[in-house]
């Protein structure tokens, strides 16, 4: 089974008032925090407006969102990524999670099983869609979806075979699954400068 590690890159971060991808903490950008979580290799997908950007930090396999779902959040990224790529099995993360470690994201990778359709871990009570795995095999069931303009991934979900994998079972703790989504978010991070991210 092929898997390809994907980094979504590609929201307008208007709360936060600048690209978040590419916010500093601790001398390193978010997205390449992410990226060091799922591993090094990682595709991106991000606004065609970013695209140079990553590319003059060396980034070689960078995409805008396939037509005709540009524009259409998460799902048109996954999307995206399954059409531009040849993969199996997919680790989504989100750029906006700096503190999520690589073992837990390689934790998760170990909970699949034949038949799941996606691994999506449960942390304080809420579902994580957006630090998870996807088989690519939903893929006509995203193509459907978008074309309806169903952009909402607990939809997807409803559809799909999912392992609801809690924190705990993997040795995942809450504020790994932090979002930063507001300038109170990233003063947030100010009480984690000695959180381990990369082990």
């Amino acid at each position: 089974m092929k898997h390809i590690n994907v980094l979504l890159a590609g929201g307008a971060s208007r709360r936060f008032g600048e690209p978040k991808a590419f916010v500093k903490w601790k001398g390193h950008m978010f997205y390449e925090w992410a990226k060091k979580a799922l591993g090094e290799q990682a595709v991106i997908i991000s606004r065609p407006e970013f695209i140079d950007r990553f590319q003059e930090n060396g980034e070689t396999e960078v995409y805008q969102d396939a037509e005709p779902f540009q524009g259409m959040g998460p799902l048109a990224g996954i999307y995206t990524a399954f059409e531009k790529t040849d993969g199996d099995l997919y680790t989504i993360l989100s750029c906006d999670t700096p503190l999520i470690r690589r073992r837990t994201m390689a934790e998760l990778r170990r909970m699949v099983t034949a038949d799941t359709d996606a691994v999506i871990p449960i942390s304080g009570g809420r579902e994580q869609p957006l630090i998870a795995l996807y088989h690519k095999r939903i893929m006509p069931i995203l193509y459907e979806q978008l074309s309806e303009k169903k952009l909402r991934i607990s939809d997807l979900l409803d559809r799909i075979s999912v392992r609801y994998v809690q924190a705990e079972e993997i040795a995942a703790v809450p504020e790994e699954f932090m979002n930063i989504n507001t300038r109170d978010d990233y003063r947030r991070l100010e009480e984690f400068k000695t959180f381990s991210c990369w082990d």
